[in-house]
Protein backbone atom coordinates (compact mmCIF):
# COMPACT_ATOMS: atom_id res chain seq x y z
CA UNK A 1 0.00 0.00 0.00
CA UNK A 2 2.79 2.36 0.90
CA UNK A 3 4.29 1.72 -3.05
CA UNK A 4 0.76 2.28 -4.32
CA UNK A 5 0.37 6.06 -2.82
CA UNK A 6 4.14 6.73 -3.18
CA UNK A 7 5.01 9.21 -5.72
CA UNK A 8 7.74 7.84 -8.45
CA UNK A 9 10.82 9.38 -8.44
CA UNK A 10 13.79 9.81 -10.83
CA UNK A 11 17.27 11.75 -11.00
CA UNK A 12 15.72 14.38 -12.76
CA UNK A 13 14.08 16.82 -9.80
CA UNK A 14 11.84 18.46 -12.25
CA UNK A 15 10.95 15.22 -13.71
CA UNK A 16 9.98 14.10 -10.21
CA UNK A 17 8.18 17.09 -9.17
CA UNK A 18 5.97 17.02 -11.76
CA UNK A 19 5.25 13.50 -11.45
CA UNK A 20 4.53 13.97 -7.82
CA UNK A 21 2.03 16.61 -9.00
CA UNK A 22 0.82 14.09 -11.24
CA UNK A 23 0.58 11.48 -8.47
CA UNK A 24 -1.74 13.76 -6.35
CA UNK A 25 -4.54 15.49 -8.75
CA UNK A 26 -4.90 11.15 -10.25
CA UNK A 27 -5.58 10.26 -6.62
CA UNK A 28 -7.75 12.75 -6.05
CA UNK A 29 -9.78 12.33 -9.56
CA UNK A 30 -9.50 8.61 -8.28
CA UNK A 31 -11.81 9.28 -5.42
CA UNK A 32 -13.58 11.64 -7.19
CA UNK A 33 -16.78 9.14 -8.16
CA UNK A 34 -17.80 7.83 -5.06
CA UNK A 35 -20.06 10.89 -3.60
CA UNK A 36 -21.44 11.27 -7.50
CA UNK A 37 -22.20 7.60 -7.97
CA UNK A 38 -23.75 7.92 -4.59
CA UNK A 39 -26.08 10.40 -5.26
CA UNK A 40 -26.97 9.26 -8.61
CA UNK A 41 -27.70 5.78 -6.78
CA UNK A 42 -30.14 7.72 -4.64
CA UNK A 43 -31.79 10.48 -6.15
CA UNK A 44 -31.66 9.73 -9.96
CA UNK A 45 -31.18 5.91 -10.37
CA UNK A 46 -32.59 6.16 -13.94
CA UNK A 47 -29.42 7.70 -14.32
CA UNK A 48 -27.32 5.89 -12.46
CA UNK A 49 -25.90 3.10 -15.88
CA UNK A 50 -24.88 6.62 -17.08
CA UNK A 51 -22.96 7.63 -13.78
CA UNK A 52 -21.18 4.70 -14.26
CA UNK A 53 -19.91 4.58 -17.53
CA UNK A 54 -18.59 7.65 -16.80
CA UNK A 55 -16.97 6.54 -13.68
CA UNK A 56 -15.39 3.92 -15.07
CA UNK A 57 -14.02 5.72 -18.35
CA UNK A 58 -12.42 7.99 -16.17
CA UNK A 59 -11.02 5.26 -13.30
CA UNK A 60 -9.49 3.75 -16.84
CA UNK A 61 -7.73 6.63 -17.70
CA UNK A 62 -6.63 7.97 -13.96
CA UNK A 63 -4.35 4.39 -13.79
CA UNK A 64 -3.45 3.90 -16.74
CA UNK A 65 -1.88 7.77 -15.86
CA UNK A 66 -0.89 6.51 -13.08
CA UNK A 67 1.18 3.49 -14.51
CA UNK A 68 2.10 5.46 -17.37
CA UNK A 69 3.99 7.88 -14.39
CA UNK A 70 5.76 5.38 -12.90
CA UNK A 71 7.07 4.21 -15.77
CA UNK A 72 8.79 7.32 -15.83
CA UNK A 73 6.79 8.82 -18.77
CA UNK A 74 5.70 11.80 -16.71
CA UNK A 75 5.15 14.24 -19.52
CA UNK A 76 3.14 12.20 -21.96
CA UNK A 77 0.76 10.74 -18.72
CA UNK A 78 0.01 14.52 -18.32
CA UNK A 79 -0.78 14.84 -21.34
CA UNK A 80 -3.22 12.15 -21.47
CA UNK A 81 -4.38 13.25 -18.04
CA UNK A 82 -5.58 16.68 -19.41
CA UNK A 83 -6.64 15.66 -22.50
CA UNK A 84 -8.69 12.86 -21.49
CA UNK A 85 -10.38 14.26 -19.18
CA UNK A 86 -11.09 17.74 -21.16
CA UNK A 87 -12.60 15.05 -23.27
CA UNK A 88 -14.41 13.78 -21.03
CA UNK A 89 -15.87 16.81 -19.66
CA UNK A 90 -16.89 18.34 -23.25
CA UNK A 91 -18.71 14.79 -24.52
CA UNK A 92 -20.28 14.77 -21.17
CA UNK A 93 -21.51 17.98 -21.67
CA UNK A 94 -22.94 17.68 -25.22
CA UNK A 95 -24.68 14.54 -24.62
CA UNK A 96 -26.26 16.49 -21.76
CA UNK A 97 -27.74 20.19 -21.39
CA UNK A 98 -24.36 21.35 -22.98
CA UNK A 99 -23.16 25.00 -21.57
CA UNK A 100 -26.14 24.59 -18.63
CA UNK A 101 -24.38 21.49 -17.55
CA UNK A 102 -21.97 20.84 -14.06
CA UNK A 103 -19.66 19.49 -16.97
CA UNK A 104 -19.32 23.18 -18.91
CA UNK A 105 -19.52 25.20 -15.84
CA UNK A 106 -17.24 23.51 -13.47
CA UNK A 107 -15.67 20.37 -15.22
CA UNK A 108 -13.56 22.95 -17.96
CA UNK A 109 -12.10 25.34 -14.84
CA UNK A 110 -11.09 22.34 -13.34
CA UNK A 111 -8.93 20.72 -16.45
CA UNK A 112 -8.21 24.44 -16.73
CA UNK A 113 -6.32 24.43 -13.35
CA UNK A 114 -5.03 21.16 -13.44
CA UNK A 115 -3.47 22.29 -16.85
CA UNK A 116 -1.77 25.55 -15.68
CA UNK A 117 -0.24 23.15 -13.00
CA UNK A 118 1.29 20.78 -14.85
CA UNK A 119 1.97 22.54 -17.98
CA UNK A 120 2.24 26.71 -16.90
CA UNK A 121 0.50 29.72 -18.04
CA UNK A 122 0.34 28.73 -21.37
CA UNK A 123 -0.99 25.66 -21.79
CA UNK A 124 -3.77 26.86 -18.76
CA UNK A 125 -4.69 29.66 -21.87
CA UNK A 126 -4.89 27.03 -24.60
CA UNK A 127 -7.27 25.23 -22.46
CA UNK A 128 -9.30 28.02 -21.85
CA UNK A 129 -9.74 28.75 -25.26
CA UNK A 130 -10.49 25.48 -26.20
CA UNK A 131 -13.34 25.31 -23.83
CA UNK A 132 -14.64 28.87 -24.62
CA UNK A 133 -14.56 27.43 -28.05
CA UNK A 134 -16.39 24.06 -27.55
CA UNK A 135 -19.22 25.90 -25.00
CA UNK A 136 -19.62 28.63 -28.25
CA UNK A 137 -20.26 25.37 -30.33
CA UNK A 138 -22.98 24.02 -27.66
CA UNK A 139 -24.98 27.44 -28.05
CA UNK A 140 -25.14 27.03 -31.67
CA UNK A 141 -26.08 23.18 -31.00
CA UNK A 142 -29.05 24.21 -28.64
CA UNK A 143 -30.30 26.77 -31.01
CA UNK A 144 -30.57 24.24 -33.83
CA UNK A 145 -31.92 21.87 -30.99
CA UNK A 146 -29.26 19.62 -31.68
CA UNK A 147 -28.89 19.90 -27.89
CA UNK A 148 -32.57 19.82 -25.93
CA UNK A 149 -31.74 20.92 -22.62
CA UNK A 150 -34.39 18.59 -20.52
CA UNK A 151 -34.01 20.25 -17.15
CA UNK A 152 -31.45 22.76 -15.31
CA UNK A 153 -29.58 21.74 -12.45
CA UNK A 154 -31.22 22.13 -8.99
CA UNK A 155 -29.50 23.51 -5.92
CA UNK A 156 -28.86 19.57 -4.61
CA UNK A 157 -27.52 18.59 -8.04
CA UNK A 158 -25.28 21.56 -7.61
CA UNK A 159 -24.18 21.07 -4.64
CA UNK A 160 -23.80 17.53 -4.91
CA UNK A 161 -21.02 18.38 -7.84
CA UNK A 162 -19.51 21.07 -5.63
CA UNK A 163 -19.65 18.63 -3.44
CA UNK A 164 -17.15 16.28 -5.86
CA UNK A 165 -15.18 19.68 -7.61
CA UNK A 166 -14.04 22.03 -4.85
CA UNK A 167 -12.13 19.91 -3.09
CA UNK A 168 -10.26 19.23 -6.40
CA UNK A 169 -10.04 22.74 -6.59
CA UNK A 170 -8.74 22.87 -3.12
CA UNK A 171 -5.92 20.01 -3.97
CA UNK A 172 -5.02 21.82 -6.85
CA UNK A 173 -4.40 25.27 -4.83
CA UNK A 174 -2.76 23.65 -2.11
CA UNK A 175 0.04 22.21 -5.02
CA UNK A 176 0.27 25.69 -6.52
CA UNK A 177 1.22 26.92 -3.00
CA UNK A 178 3.57 24.45 -2.52
CA UNK A 179 5.35 24.60 -6.02
CA UNK A 180 5.85 28.05 -4.78
CA UNK A 181 7.15 27.17 -1.42
CA UNK A 182 9.45 24.62 -2.79
CA UNK A 183 10.70 26.86 -5.62
CA UNK A 184 12.04 29.26 -3.07
CA UNK A 185 13.22 26.82 -1.21
CA UNK A 186 15.27 25.35 -3.58
CA UNK A 187 16.43 29.20 -4.23
CA UNK A 188 17.43 29.88 -1.30
CA UNK A 189 19.52 26.17 -0.79
CA UNK A 190 21.08 27.44 -4.17
CA UNK A 191 22.18 30.67 -3.13
CA UNK A 192 23.29 29.26 0.22
CA UNK A 193 25.67 26.71 -1.63
CA UNK A 194 26.93 29.34 -4.26
CA UNK A 195 27.88 32.03 -1.17
CA UNK A 196 29.79 28.69 0.33
CA UNK A 197 31.73 27.83 -2.85
CA UNK A 198 31.89 31.78 -3.45
CA UNK A 199 33.89 31.79 -0.16
CA UNK A 200 36.14 28.72 -0.53
CA UNK A 201 36.74 27.95 -3.94
CA UNK A 202 40.32 28.93 -5.21
CA UNK A 203 39.09 29.75 -8.87
CA UNK A 204 36.23 32.11 -10.11
CA UNK A 205 33.78 32.04 -13.08
CA UNK A 206 32.70 34.81 -15.14
CA UNK A 207 29.50 36.03 -17.74
CA UNK A 208 30.68 38.04 -20.54
CA UNK A 209 28.39 39.84 -22.66
CA UNK A 210 29.36 40.13 -26.39
CA UNK A 211 27.31 43.02 -28.44
CA UNK A 212 26.62 43.50 -32.22
CA UNK A 213 30.33 44.99 -32.48
CA UNK A 214 31.78 41.90 -31.24
CA UNK A 215 33.04 44.14 -28.16
CA UNK A 216 33.06 42.19 -25.10
CA UNK A 217 31.08 43.68 -21.65
CA UNK A 218 31.91 41.93 -18.28
CA UNK A 219 28.55 41.09 -16.85
CA UNK A 220 29.25 38.89 -13.36
CA UNK A 221 32.00 37.45 -11.72
CA UNK A 222 31.99 34.78 -8.93
CA UNK A 223 33.91 32.78 -6.92
CA UNK A 224 37.76 33.91 -5.70
CA UNK A 225 37.53 36.87 -8.30
CA UNK A 226 38.52 39.54 -5.28
CA UNK A 227 41.30 37.24 -3.82
CA UNK A 228 42.79 36.38 -7.29
CA UNK A 229 42.73 39.67 -8.63
CA UNK A 230 43.04 42.23 -5.73
CA UNK A 231 39.76 44.01 -7.49
CA UNK A 232 35.81 44.35 -6.30
CA UNK A 233 34.20 43.57 -9.46
CA UNK A 234 33.12 47.39 -9.95
CA UNK A 235 37.01 48.23 -9.69
CA UNK A 236 38.00 46.06 -11.84
CA UNK A 237 35.46 47.37 -14.46
CA UNK A 238 36.74 51.00 -13.90
CA UNK A 239 40.63 49.92 -14.10
CA UNK A 240 40.07 48.51 -17.56
CA UNK A 241 38.21 45.07 -17.18
CA UNK A 242 39.47 42.03 -19.34
CA UNK A 243 41.57 43.69 -22.45
CA UNK A 244 43.27 46.26 -19.91
CA UNK A 245 44.86 43.03 -17.74
CA UNK A 246 46.09 40.70 -20.86
CA UNK A 247 49.66 41.64 -22.03
CA UNK A 248 49.74 42.90 -25.02
CA UNK A 249 51.98 39.93 -26.61
CA UNK A 250 48.45 37.93 -26.32
CA UNK A 251 46.18 40.48 -27.30
CA UNK A 252 45.85 38.50 -30.14
CA UNK A 253 45.78 35.39 -29.27
CA UNK A 254 42.69 35.94 -26.98
CA UNK A 255 40.75 37.35 -29.76
CA UNK A 256 41.25 34.35 -31.79
CA UNK A 257 40.17 32.71 -28.73
CA UNK A 258 37.12 34.11 -28.53
CA UNK A 259 36.74 34.07 -31.96
CA UNK A 260 36.92 30.51 -31.38
CA UNK A 261 34.04 30.72 -28.65
CA UNK A 262 31.91 32.62 -30.83
CA UNK A 263 31.71 29.82 -33.08
CA UNK A 264 30.55 27.19 -30.19
CA UNK A 265 34.21 25.46 -30.00
CA UNK A 266 35.25 24.62 -26.92
CA UNK A 267 38.66 26.22 -25.93
CA UNK A 268 41.61 25.15 -23.60
CA UNK A 269 43.87 27.95 -23.33
CA UNK A 270 46.25 29.75 -21.52
CA UNK A 271 47.81 33.26 -21.84
CA UNK A 272 49.74 35.88 -19.25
Amino acid sequence: MDNIFKPPTFDNEEKSHKAFLLHVIVWGLIFVPVPYLIFTLVSEPQDFSRAVIQSMFGEVINFLVLYLSRKGFVHQASIIQSGMLWIFFTITAFSGDGAHSEAYVMGYPLVILIAGILFGGRAASYVTVLSLLAGTGMIYAEVDKLIVVESLNTSMNMWVISLVIFPMIAILQHLSGRSAQNALKRARISEQKYMMLSNISTDYVFETKVDENGNNDLYWVGGAFEKMTGYTFEEYLAAGSWVAHVHPYDLEKDNQDMEALARNEDIKSEIR
